[in-house]
């Protein structure tokens, strides 16, 4: 197979990926629906509905669950990319395109595609309550306006907490050693959770100068998270 990259070669390795990634999400159900439906019903039993902060809490778990479903697209879609003795690395292999392709599609269905269908998700639910006007569900997402709780190194921390780990996850699916690999995994969740939700604890304290500080740390992770993962497809043989 060719190594260099041809875009209609691309497109239907990307349609593809999608069409092995529903089946692989239908197996875990429960947790989209858990995604997509827990957040704004759980809300409903809060006392705190009628303040900012109750849609502020409910759009933080959203977007925590969604960087989290998200992120472990590499490990639904491409299990044992590189482990000797499993078909999924014969599989991987087979697939009719080049080696950056498939690093490519995976990296489009992990950032953009699956992300995107889960804000579509909890948008609708959001639309629906809203419409619905349950007589708790307050402060709708549509009606609230997140700029005073809402801060440029604080996006920054939550969108490199995402990217960064997404790509450590697409490095480690292809690691053999396996005590190393649940060793990554671990250290790779807690860096997304933990990114995800100390952004808002320290805004709320107004700490935005460590904000920027941690920031700084995971822009700096992140390309190595993203050059580990391409350079360990790369080195892949079959």
């Amino acid at each position: 197979m060719s190594q260099t990259f041809d875009t209609k070669r691309f497109g239907k390795l990307v349609r593809h990926d999608v069409r092995r990634c529903l089946p692989r999400y239908s197996t875990v159900g429960s947790m989209i629906v858990s995604e997509v439906l827990f957040v704004p019903l759980m809300v409903l039993s809060q006392v705190w509905q009628g303040s900012v902060y109750g849609a502020g809490y409910r759009l933080t778990l959203m977007v925590t669950m969604s960087a989290f479903m998200a992120s472990q697209t590499p490990i639904l879609l491409y299990t044992y990319v590189s482990r000797k003795k499993k078909r999924g690395d014969i599989y991987f292999a087979m697939l009719p395109a080049s080696k950056l392709e498939k690093y490519l599609s995976i990296v489009m269905l992990s950032m953009v595609i699956v992300p995107l269908a889960l804000a579509v998700g909890n948008i609708g639910v959001d639309s629906l309550l809203t419409t619905l006007h349950f007589p708790m569900y307050h402060k709708y997402l549509w009606q609230t306006d997140f700029r005073g709780m809402l801060s440029l190194p604080m996006l920054c921390c939550c969108l490199l907490a995402f990217i960064g780990p997404t790509f450590g996850f697409i490095y480690t699916n292809a690691v053999r050693n396996k005590a190393w690999r649940t060793i990554l995994y671990l250290m790779l969740w807690l860096w997304l959770l933990g990114g995800m939700l100390m952004p808002l604890i320290m805004q709320l304290v107004e700490e935005s100068s460590l904000l920027w500080i941690v920031a700084g740390a995971e822009a700096v992770l992140t390309p190595l998270m993203a050059w580990l993962g391409w350079n360990k497809m790369n080195k892949i043989g079959y």
